[in-house]
């Protein structure tokens, strides 16, 4: 990870924008996270892009298992909602005990839930645009209401 991208964002969860269980994850956690400590972007946005570059992760990677950058660290799967954790009000820190599981138990857990996610969740033609409250800690606010634009446009044609 660069220097560079990380003065861009302390923290930033790159999550899958077509996913109504990641939408629905975002949401559940900006809720939780008062201090607005955490900013998101999904990674079909070119916003992500220089920080994919950063971390050297692929978008198809982000599409499996949502990453989580903080300073000079890149997480994924089941460690990044821990650490994700850390971040939000009490009580939600206390799940960062789950890290003494084993990861392979933990990302299997993770990997067949993110497997299944568009089947038991369902999923959208393009990026949700989150409510207001998210919106403005998405780093990519600006492609997702043009994109919404677009489509609605497009919808009425």
């Amino acid at each position: 990870m660069t220097a560079r991208a990380l003065t861009l964002v302390p923290r930033l969860v790159i999550y899958d924008g077509v996913c109504n269980l990641c939408n629905s994850g975002v949401a559940w956690v900006a809720k939780r996270d008062s201090s607005k400590s955490i900013a998101f972007c999904a990674v079909q946005s070119k916003s992500a892009e220089p920080y994919l570059r950063a971390s050297a992760t692929s978008r198809n990677a982000v599409l499996k298992r949502f990453i989580f950058l903080q300073e000079d660290r890149v997480s994924e799967a089941s460690t990044a909602a821990l650490e994700v954790a850390g971040y939000l009000n009490f009580p939600w820190p206390l799940a960062q005990a789950f890290l003494i599981v084993p990861l392979p138990l933990r990302d299997y857990i993770y990997d067949y839930v993110a497997r299944n996610r568009y089947k038991w969740f369902g999923r959208t033609g393009s990026c949700q645009v989150p409510h207001s409250e998210v919106l403005e800690r998405c780093i990519d606010a600006a492609e997702l209401q043009a994109a919404s634009v677009q489509q609605k446009s497009t919808d009425s044609q």
